[in-house]
């Protein structure tokens, strides 16, 4: 089962998820410690809408609105997409390809697996292309246990009825955070994910992907082939 898919069955039902012993990652220690985080994020989140009662502060309160709002189109848009978490590496890989492109001379994917891609090596290849590596090598990722390992770690916190709406805020909490993290940290990603109606969902796979845009930011991966030959055998 792919990552995607994991979403998709939170999303669908609350009843608790067989996939501890399946993943093989979540103990009942380390189970509890997660579920005790969501509670704080979310008694946390409750706390920020009293900025709602006071009139100086009704801006904080417009932004958990919009917020709220935003999650509800990013649960939908897990429905609407066929593999999202896919789809949101994609348009990653795809803003580092249009960035790249023009210092790309020779136009070339220098070192594409042809078991990931189809294609023999070092051929020249238009933009079109390359996109179509970049969709593969996404689709490779999102159903590889690297990313359903963490997407499972995530949602694998199940709590009795008494406290979920605490923990389904706290939720609510993490995915805002995450989101204005990486508006921080990669606005044009940002853009590119809100105008998918995606970015609050970047919470699930932050752990891989936040430490792929650093190395890109500080120059450790100069282009798409790079960080294709640093993740491939991963």
């Amino acid at each position: 089962m792919q990552a995607s898919d994991y979403l998709k069955m939170k999303f669908q039902s609350d009843r608790q998820l067989a996939i501890y012993g399946q993943q093989g990652i979540a103990g009942t220690w380390r189970a509890l410690k997660g579920i005790g985080s969501d509670i704080y994020s979310g008694m946390e989140r409750v706390s920020w809408y009293s900025s709602c009662l006071i009139p100086s502060y009704h801006d904080v309160c417009d932004e958990l609105i919009s917020e709220e709002k935003r999650m509800y189109l990013s649960i939908l848009s897990i429905y609407r997409y066929r593999d999202v978490i896919a789809y949101m590496l994609y348009l990653y890989f795809e803003s580092i390809i249009t960035d790249s492109e023009n210092g790309n001379e020779k136009n070339r994917v220098r070192k594409t697996d042809s078991k990931v891609t189809g294609l023999i090596k070092n051929i020249p290849t238009s933009k079109a292309a390359r996109l179509a590596i970049a969709w593969a090598f996404a689709k490779s990722l999102s159903e590889s246990g690297l990313l359903s390992e963490i997407v499972v770690e995530r949602l694998a916190r199940r709590v009795p009825n008494v406290v979920m709406a605490l923990q389904l805020i706290g939720t609510d909490q993490k995915c805002a955070l995450a989101a204005r993290r990486l508006k921080m940290l990669a606005p044009k990603y940002y853009a590119n994910l809100y105008a998918a109606e995606l970015e609050m969902l970047y919470y699930f796979i932050e752990p891989f992907l936040s430490e792929l845009i650093k190395k890109v930011q500080i120059g450790f991966f100069r282009d798409f082939d790079a960080i294709y030959d640093d993740l491939k055998d991963k």
